[in-house]
């Protein structure tokens, strides 16, 4: 185990529940999850499509509100933040990379990158520089000045984890950041995530269904039908890792 095990977790989830819906259209999307997750690690949550892992996501991130339990996000109970003050810390130390990317049609590719940078007093020019060199990391520096609507799906992802990473966030949540990259690309990715984990201490989120990704994970939990399983052992690890 982690080092970083033995530290404040930088997410807390105690017999967190939601429910959309009410009486017999009711439907539980979170079923009573509990979850710590440390800086430097990375964890791995991985489920079919309704299994419940973006919904478990926006909780964690103080998107949405459970209907049961509570959320903590570095030391404080969301539910305690204002609204305004979870906004400023989600745009300071909290990376997104969503599963429909969310980039601004209105902005470059290096805009839309650079826009986060502006949260932490960057000035432009120290903006525009980080900005393309993130862009390059990923390989897609050439795009630097296009508009989302003329990239590809691939091109999409790979601007919206750079911009994930740009404010070298203590907390990286990512939901399917491989799913519209190759398989060698999104290996790719994740490693890279590992690394920030590692390297910069930030606490890593994935929701994925693609078992190939266990490989880099620290730890693995499965979801289905909203409730959550850790998968310690070296079977389950094989059997994400189809050996």
């Amino acid at each position: 185990m982690s080092e970083a095990l033995f530290r404040e977790p930088v997410v807390r989830l105690d017999n967190v529940s939601k429910v959309f819906g009410r009486s017999e259209r009711a439907t539980t999307a979170v079923r009573d999850v509990s979850l710590q997750a440390y800086a430097g690690e990375l964890i791995l949550l991985l489920g079919p499509s309704g299994s419940g892992k973006t919904t478990l996501l926006t909780l964690i991130a103080g998107l949405s509100q459970p209907t049961a339990g509570r959320v903590q996000l570095f030391g404080s109970f969301i539910d305690d933040y204002t609204p305004r003050d979870l906004q400023i810390l989600r745009a300071r130390r909290v990376g997104f990379v969503f599963q429909t990317f969310l980039l601004l049609d209105s902005l470059t590719a290096l805009e839309n990158v650079a826009m986060v940078l502006g949260f932490n007093g960057h000035s432009n020019l120290q903006r525009r520089r980080l900005s393309r060199a993130l862009l390059e990391r990923f390989e897609v520096g050439y795009l630097a000045d296009k508009f989302p609507r003329t990239l590809s799906q691939g091109e999409k992802q790979r601007v919206a984890i750079a911009r994930a990473l740009a404010n070298d966030a203590d907390l990286i949540i990512a939901d399917e950041p491989t799913g519209s990259l190759e398989t060698r690309q999104g290996l790719d990715i994740i490693r890279l995530l590992h690394r920030q984990a590692r390297e910069r201490r930030a606490c890593v989120l994935v929701a994925s269904h693609d078992l190939r990704l266990a490989e880099s994970a620290d730890r693995i939990f499965r979801l289905e039908d909203g409730r959550i399983m850790a998968l310690d052992s070296a079977d389950d690890r094989a059997f994400c890792a189809g050996v």
